[in-house]
């Protein structure tokens, strides 16, 4: 069995899951273990409300030709998917695909590159990203890495290059009423109903989209959705107040500022108030751009064929170096993530870690 594979099979059987810190503290040992000491350079990190990020590198400065990025977390399965079964050239397990079998090219890429001893290559590893993400976020506050390049292995799939993620923003949206017994509504103010026309007029800039009525043809389009709708008040009285939860998937196309001037019109007509509760940022990276075409390349060298290109309307924890790094965004073949029949296909496990490989020789040859 190759070394990478094993390697994928021993952290898959940690059951890692999101908050289970002792399964947490075992896989992250594992790795320590086997770089502490032996001329790589190790680092853990632990902020207040995250679980714990590590960083492996071939050097002790924090400015990396290149970094990988990827998370040692799962989400919850069923005891059994933590025993992975290898059946038709696929290892089935939690976490095979998302993403152990990526952390494990990572980390065989790491004691690849340790052959150029000029080239500063890391290998970053989160252990929240499936439910916070605070780890990545609390080191970016703090101390983030810099890097010329981010392979985030997270993200796309072996066949396609990602090129594009959105911005990720969550609102709290309340309305203010007057209170009055439900059977004489005109001595009060329905704040439910002030909540659903400004929901309204939000959505003549962001249009509803659902299964069973409008379907966006391309679906790189900015996107709202009402998460959570809630009055704290019993059945016959008119509501005096009415909260919404609103998650909203932004392309490049509507900055921060700009959303918040809409949010800001709606609300003010409505007698609404709206306060931001998590934003971060999108990714937006250029196929065609020198680095991200090398790699393509090295890629289409290995696989036989060109990679095709797409975008992802969810996030990646590479969101923090979007500014400042070029960021690749390539991963392995494998489906059902966060579902009772996750797989990874082994080849492409080995086919990820050869274009790693050939893509680290380029940077060394000055070719990148």
């Amino acid at each position: 069995m190759e070394k990478v594979v094993a390697r994928a099979l021993e952290l898959i059987k940690i059951p890692s899951v999101s908050g289970n810190r002792e399964a947490i503290r075992k896989v992250i040992g594992i790795v320590k273990n086997e770089f502490e000491g032996k001329g790589f350079f190790v680092t853990e990190y632990h902020f207040e409300g995250a679980y714990p990020v590590l960083l492996l590198a071939n050097t002790p400065e924090m400015s990396f030709d290149i970094l990988t990025i990827g998370h040692l977390d799962v989400v919850p399965a069923a005891e059994h998917m933590f025993t992975p079964v290898i059946s038709d050239g696929k290892i089935h397990a939690r976490g095979a695909c998302d993403m152990k079998s990526q952390i494990a090219v990572n980390l065989e890429a790491l004691l690849y590159a340790a052959r150029y001893p000029d080239l500063k290559f890391g290998v970053l590893i989160t252990t929240d990203e499936e439910t916070t993400s605070n780890g990545i976020r609390q080191l970016a506050r703090q101390d983030l890495p810099d890097a010329r390049i981010v392979l985030d292995n997270d993200s796309g799939s072996l066949f396609c290059l990602t090129e594009k993620y959105k911005h990720p923003v969550s609102v709290r949206l309340k309305a203010r009423g007057e209170a009055a017994h439900s059977s004489m509504p005109w001595f009060g103010k329905n704040a439910v109903i002030g909540l659903i026309g400004c929901i309204n007029d939000l959505q003549k800039h962001f249009p509803y989209y659902a299964k069973n009525a409008q379907i966006p043809g391309d679906t790189w389009v900015d996107t709202m959705t009402v998460t959570a709708f809630n009055s704290p008040t019993t059945y016959n009285v008119v509501p005096a107040e009415a909260e919404a939860r609103i998650n909203f998937r932004l392309t490049e196309k509507t900055s921060l500022q700009k959303l918040e001037e809409i949010l800001a019109e709606c609300a003010e007509k409505h007698d609404c108030s709206y306060e931001i509760l998590l934003s971060s940022s999108g990714v937006y990276m250029d196929a065609n751009h020198p680095i991200i075409r090398k790699y393509r390349q090295v890629a289409a060298q290995v696989l036989g064929r060109e990679l095709s290109v797409g975008h992802s309307c969810g996030a990646t924890d590479s969101r923090p170096f979007g500014q400042k790094s070029t960021i690749i965004m390539h991963s392995v073949d494998g489906g059902d993530l966060h579902g009772d029949h996750e797989y990874v296909v082994i080849s492409s496990i080995l086919q990820l870690l050869e274009i790693q490989k050939k893509f680290i020789d380029e940077a060394a040859a000055g070719n990148v």
